[in-house]
């Protein structure tokens, strides 16, 4: 049997190379030989390290504040990996955005000491922006595809120029937008057309340079930053307020959520409406892609995370957050676990979410039972709000009703050659089992489509 699982493993591995070359039908005859050997299309993933239990906290930022004593305000209602994962961009609430240095060679915020991988220092120089008004999100965007970036020291611009690499947009509570340069901290531009808080905000990864923006007043706006910030397009599909936004990886779709049950998927080449999705029993807060597009998570008030086939709008999987799942009734009104943020790892494997039970859960989508794999409690005195995965997948920062952040180590997976070749075909060709052009074993489409592991 070993010999047999070695040989499934190897074929992948080929398989995964031909693919790189465009030789499509050799790969199709390839997977066809793994069927042949063994069957099935369950590849084990390694796990590095048994994280079962508590999450460990590796770093924090810490406003002193508590989440459930002051003014509004002072929430971090957002914070953001840059693509290149050389800086995060932290709101610590009243207006303030602090932008600081993450060593991404030791997965952890940079010291006074921080070296690279060479034993080379890194820039350490935080960056202190008073936003002017309250943040309510905020989005780091590069005019590089993030498939294309490389950890390599570049030679930063300083003129006004967005092509070249990292530009900050934070979104506030006055329906403004305001663009920033991350380095310096200096204002670029203004852009005023929402008439309530910008609640969401994301830039698209092709490096088109196209920002999306959510609000309160119902709609999605689409601004070109290579045309000075000029909004050419507004999506009004949402009858409440638009809670999240997140682009496929590769730029031609966006998925919004928000109240009402609403979850959206729109065609960012002809701007148009292209599915919608049915399911949650309460306002749908946040969403995220899998890296290869193919699957899209959603997260409820109904205490639910729900992943959908992208393509097909089937439900893959329900990962309740109360155990047993309460009735309909209890998730559709006011509960004490709505599920605020949700996340996918860079390897597809794992799902981090936050949840108004003061807990982050890390689930792991390889095992079958939908237990999360480990947990991590939130600050006392407060409340978590977001999550994002850092873009190498080492961390997962979480936001709370304090302004403060903490970073969790997430857990570590080698995913197997079977789940790459499968990410690398779905990445490139969508759902080929649809195709008619692509002859595919009865057996593998079921593995193409996530609905197994």
């Amino acid at each position: 049997m070993g010999a047999r699982v070695l040989c499934r493993h190897r074929a992948a591995f080929y398989l995964h190379n031909l693919f790189g070359e465009g030789e499509l039908h050799h790969c199709m005859c390839i997977w066809r030989f793994v069927s042949s050997l063994d069957g099935a299309f369950s590849g084990q993933c390694i796990e590095l390290s048994c994280c079962y239990g508590e999450a460990r906290v590796i770093g924090e930022l810490i406003t002193g504040r508590e989440g459930a004593n002051y003014s509004p305000g002072g929430e971090s209602w957002t914070c953001a990996f840059a693509p290149d994962e050389s800086r995060f961009a932290w709101s610590c609430g009243f207006r303030k955005v602090v932008i600081i240095p993450w060593n991404r060679y030791k997965n952890c915020l940079q010291s006074d000491d921080s070296q690279d991988a060479d034993g080379y220092e890194l820039f350490t120089e935080k960056i202190s922006i008073d936003a002017g008004f309250t943040v309510t999100s905020l989005a780091f965007g590069t005019g590089t595809p993030e498939e294309d970036l490389v950890p390599v020291k570049r030679e930063y611009w300083t003129r006004f120029d967005f092509s070249k690499d990292l530009i900050l947009a934070t979104g506030h509570s006055n329906g403004r937008i305001r663009i920033w340069d991350p380095y310096t901290g200096k204002l670029l531009l203004e852009l005023t057309d929402h008439v309530q808080p910008v609640t969401a905000l994301a830039f698209a990864p092709d490096g088109s340079l196209r920002l999306v923006s959510a609000s309160k007043d119902s709609t999605i706006k689409v601004w070109d930053m290579c045309d000075d910030g000029n909004m050419f397009k507004t999506l009004r599909e949402h009858i409440g307020p638009v809670r999240g936004l997140c682009w496929s990886p590769d730029g031609k779709f966006l998925c919004s959520t928000g109240d009402k049950q609403k979850v959206l998927l729109w065609d960012m080449e002809s701007y148009h409406l292209a599915k919608r999705f049915s399911g949650h029993y309460n306002n749908v807060l946040s969403c995220a892609f899998s890296p290869d597009g193919a699957m899209l998570a959603t997260a409820s008030g109904d205490t639910r995370v729900i992943i959908w086939d992208t393509h097909t709008g089937e439900q893959l999987r329900v990962l309740n957050h109360m155990n047993p799942p309460p009735g309909v009734i209890y998730m559709s009104g006011e509960n004490n676990s709505v599920v605020k943020g949700v996340t996918f790892s860079p390897n597809g494997c794992h799902v981090a979410t936050v949840c108004s039970d003061g807990f982050l859960r890390f689930w792991n989508l390889t095992c079958e039972d939908d237990e999360p794999e480990c947990m991590g409690a939130a600050l006392e005195g407060t409340s978590m709000l977001n999550c994002c995965y850092s873009p190498v997948g080492g961390a997962v920062a979480v936001g709370h009703s304090s302004g403060s952040v903490l970073f969790f180590l997430a857990p570590a997976l080698v995913p197997s050659l079977l789940h790459l070749s499968r990410m690398s075909i779905r990445r490139s060709l969508g759902d080929i089992t649809k195709r008619e052009d692509l002859l595919l074993p009865h057996t593998l489409k079921p593995y193409l489509q996530y609905k197994h592991w």
